[in-house]
């Protein structure tokens, strides 16, 4: 009987220390309004502030930059200075980071063009 006990306080204890990481990746990758679009404009390579504005017009720059510095402090995001006559900064994906990243956004996708469809099938 113990050991039965022992096991399913196992069990919790790994559950508890799975949805710690879970909110934990969450915090880092999610937390912010902006963190989400940055990531995706990442996926296909280098960004420069200016174009991430442009690409999302309705963030300001302070709050792309404030975004940028937080994932970059996580150690998601990388910043490159290439700056030799004129000021060029680049922001990318950290290499170690960069399929996790993907496969994750593409796995957000997924799973929200299957929750549109099941959303779309119970108003019929």
């Amino acid at each position: 009987m113990k050991a039965a006990e022992g096991q399913r306080v196992g069990v919790r204890n790994l559950d508890a220390a799975y949805a710690r990481r879970a909110a934990l990746a969450t915090d880092v990758l999610f937390q912010g309004k902006w963190k989400i679009q940055i990531l995706c404009a990442m996926r296909s390579g280098p960004i420069r502030l200016g174009q991430l504005a442009r690409i999302i017009p309705v963030a300001s720059k302070k709050m792309l930059t404030q975004n940028l510095r937080r994932l970059e402090a996580d150690g998601i995001v990388v910043r490159k200075d290439l700056t030799d006559l004129v000021l060029h900064i680049e922001y990318d994906l950290v290499d170690s980071a960069r399929e996790a990243v993907c496969d994750l956004l593409d796995h957000m996708v997924r799973w929200s063009d299957l929750y549109l469809e099941s959303i779309a099938i119970e108003e019929e």
